[in-house]
């Protein structure tokens, strides 16, 4: 019986540390002060290495990009061009404009006020294509997911994982935001549905499996084993007899 408890016991340490890789906040954090900092409605920041797509109605000869025509804008086919290291990005008839560390909306205004010197009002429209977030665990499709809209929720982003498993602990979601995890309640929004978590590009959303799930996947092999030692103890009893 001491080799199976052995056994078992190494098993559960492998699997453990398979299940913790992401569990590494504080359980005693504070449910509000996590939603007062995850829950605040906020604007992007370009940044280097954003794939943007500029469109100015009614010129795609000025356009990077097609958000006012009929061609598609996304980063698979679209036309867009890369923030560089620098900040700035080229933009034709106008040149290199320093885009980095403005949102989208100062950034809309500083490219319509340099073409209006060659378009009479012009009505300018900056999207950012690779902004994404990475959804982890257990949740029916995990995956990376492109950010589309300025505000995406928690809530909204795990309905387009569809959903989480029956394993899944919703009571330790985490959500690893510049390198730090914070801990997110699911049942909270139950209670409170006026919370809500808003998401940026970068952010890693984890949702860990209960407890239980080891031992039901690992049944159909530890019940073979438990039985196999179980028979060689008894022989090893009655031999010693």
């Amino acid at each position: 019986m001491k080799a199976l408890l052995i056994v078992l016991a190494a098993v559960c340490i492998c699997s453990c540390a398979n299940q913790n890789m992401f569990q590494t906040a504080k359980e005693s954090a504070d449910s509000d002060s996590t939603f007062a900092l995850l829950g605040k409605e906020y604007e992007h920041i370009l940044s280097p290495d954003d794939k943007v797509s500029i469109s100015i109605w009614n010129h795609d000869d000025l356009s990077i990009g097609s958000a006012f025509s009929i061609y598609n804008t996304n980063e698979s086919f679209g036309k867009w061009v890369l923030i560089d290291r620098d900040s700035s990005c080229a933009i034709p008839y106008i040149g290199k404009q320093k885009l980095g560390g403005l949102t989208i909306r100062e950034a809309e205004h500083l490219v319509a006020d340099s073409l209006s010197t060659y378009v009479n009002n012009p009505l300018v429209e900056i999207r950012v294509l690779n902004r994404e977030v990475s959804i982890l665990g257990e949740v029916v499709r995990p995956g990376n997911y492109i950010l589309e809209k300025e505000l995406n929720t928690l809530v909204e982003f795990i309905a387009k994982a569809e959903g989480t498993t029956f394993y899944s602990d919703i009571k330790k979601v985490q959500i690893i935001r510049d390198d730090k995890p914070y801990l997110i309640d699911l049942r909270e929004f139950d209670r409170f549905p006026e919370k809500n978590i808003y998401l940026k590009s970068g952010d890693i959303v984890y949702v860990p499996s209960k407890k239980g799930k080891f031992f039901d996947n690992k049944a159909p092999v530890l019940i073979p084993i438990a039985s196999v030692l179980t028979s060689i103890g008894v022989v090893i009893s009655v031999v010693s007899k």
